[in-house]
C-alpha cells in the first residue's frame, strides 16, 4: 500500500507545481516521512469508493484516493448533537500531510475530505488559515464578509483565521483538499453566523 499513498503524494505534488493559487499559499514540505497508519473505514468513503471523476485534470487524484479508501485511516471531528447524524452519513475526512497523517511533517497539514449529495457542513472556524481545493464535484461555500459561490473541479476558496465559514452540497458529491499553513493544532469550533 505504501506504493499507492507515494503515488498520490507525486500527483499532488504534480499538482501544486501547476498551480500557483496552491503553490503561494503555502510550499509542500521535501522531508516528508510516510507513516503507516492503521486503516479506518468510515461509512461516508464507501460512497467515495463508486464515485468517478469526470475531471481531466485531477481525475488521477481522485481515482488514487478511490483506491486507497480501505488503507485510510478516516476520521469524523464531530458529534452528532453539534452536527446531526445526516451530516455524519455524508462526511469523512482524512489526513494526508501532518503531525498525525499519513506523511508526518509539521509544516503544513494537508487533509482531503469528502461530503456526499445534499449535505451541509455547518458555520464553523478555527485559527489556522486555510485553502479548499476542489478535486472532483461542486459545492456552494460560504463565509462571512464574502461572497457565496459554488465551486467545481479546479477551484480554490480562502478561509483567513477564525472567519466563519460553511459548505453545501447539492445534486453532486465533493472530494476536496484542504490545506492549513499556520496555526496547525488549531481547534474547530462550531459557531452561529
Amino acid at each position: 500500500m505504501e506504493k499507492l499513498f507515494k503515488n498520490l503524494k507525486k500527483e499532488i505534488y504534480k499538482l501544486w507545481e501547476k498551480n500557483l493559487v496552491l503553490s503561494n499559499f503555502t510550499k509542500l514540505p521535501k522531508d516528508l516521512i510516510y507513516n503507516e497508519l492503521q486503516s479506518n473505514i468510515i461509512e461516508p468513503a464507501k460512497k467515495l469508493k463508486t464515485w468517478k471523476s469526470n475531471s481531466a485534470k485531477t481525475g488521477k487524484i481522485h481515482d488514487i484516493i478511490r483506491e486507497l479508501i480501505p488503507y485510510i485511516s478516516w476520521k469524523q471531528t464531530y458529534e452528532e448533537k453539534d452536527v446531526g447524524k445526516s451530516f455524519l452519513e455524508k462526511y469523512g475526512y482524512f489526513e494526508f500531510f501532518g503531525s498525525t497523517g499519513h506523511f508526518l511533517t509539521k509544516e503544513m497539514s494537508l487533509y482531503v475530505i469528502f461530503f456526499d449529495t445534499n449535505n451541509f457542513y455547518t458555520w464553523h472556524n478555527h485559527e489556522a488559515d486555510e485553502l479548499y481545493f476542489v478535486l472532483s464535484g461542486s459545492a456552494k461555500f460560504e463565509s462571512v464578509g464574502d461572497k457565496s459561490e459554488i465551486l467545481t473541479s479546479m477551484k480554490t476558496r480562502f478561509h483567513k483565521s477564525f472567519q466563519p465559514h460553511s459548505l453545501t452540497t447539492y445534486n453532486e458529491k465533493c472530494l476536496s483538499l484542504v490545506i492549513w499553513r499556520d496555526k496547525l493544532k488549531s481547534s474547530i469550533q462550531v459557531v452561529k453566523k
